[in-house]
């Protein structure tokens, strides 16, 4: 029987320790690469008996969605919940001299900016901590309400940019330097449509893999961006790398 292939394999990841710690079935490729070292005898010029050694193999896999528990997985880490300090930027209008943030900011972090009118986003003047009823480019804040000084915004027109930290519940990891990912048991499934027309299934077995530690997230406007995974391929206790099961 001949047969053709045109799947992506659906993946189960398991720890080390047999835990399953999560199931891919929205990847678009998924690729088996074995390669290995040979030297050669010769006889004279002619290569006559041929040594092999050293056999690798890497499993890629590729996705445009993913669930986010990926991109901690490949630097040995996971998500933790945690409060850290968010990054906020609000534009708002002097209205009557004063104006209103919609956050809280962290004590200390807070800067002040006026902003051209047209574009909301070029920095005139930093505003100072003072006394806005007497010093021009100075602000006073109480509770969420800013105050500025009447003649640096003279009329309602004027706009300021604030920039600021505010302390947020959130799920969080961090890459460090001295984390890296473990190693795992990869099954996959997937079919094969012989030329009878029917479609057979096999499971897929890499006995000890480790995902490489690198990752690239290019946000592009034109474009959706791709994860890609490299897994090296290792053998077991046993020197098993894969094992390749049609159910018949």
């Amino acid at each position: 029987m001949l047969y053709a292939l045109k799947d992506c394999a659906n993946l189960r990841v398991d720890n080390s320790a047999g835990k399953t710690q999560m199931f891919v079935n929205y990847a678009k490729t998924s690729s088996l690469e074995f390669s290995s070292d040979s030297v050669f005898a010769m006889n004279k010029n002619v290569k006559a008996v041929r040594f092999d050694s050293n056999r690798e193999g890497t499993f890629t896999t590729s996705m445009e969605i993913f669930p986010m528990d990926m991109i901690p997985l490949l630097f040995g880490t996971k998500f933790t919940n945690e409060t850290v300090p968010f990054a906020k930027r609000e534009v708002l209008k002097v209205t009557s001299g004063s104006a209103t943030l919609i956050g809280t900011p962290k004590v200390g972090s807070l800067q002040v900016f006026k902003v051209e009118n047209d574009d909301k986003i070029t920095h005139i003047k930093e505003q100072s901590v003072g006394t806005p009823g007497t010093s021009p480019d100075t602000y006073s804040i109480s509770g969420q309400t800013l105050t500025l000084n009447a003649t640096t915004f003279p009329d309602d027109n004027g706009y300021i940019a604030c920039y600021y930290f505010v302390d947020t519940p959130s799920k969080s990891f961090k890459v460090d330097n001295i984390s890296f990912p473990g190693g795992y048991v990869v099954y996959g499934d997937t079919n094969l449509r012989g030329t009878d027309q029917i479609d057979e299934f096999v499971q897929f077995k890499l006995h000890n893999v480790k995902p490489q530690s690198n990752c690239t997230l290019t946000m592009d406007v034109d474009n959706i961006a791709t994860l890609e995974i490299v897994w090296d391929i290792m053998g077991d206790a046993e020197g098993n790398m894969l094992t390749w099961s049609s159910i018949v």
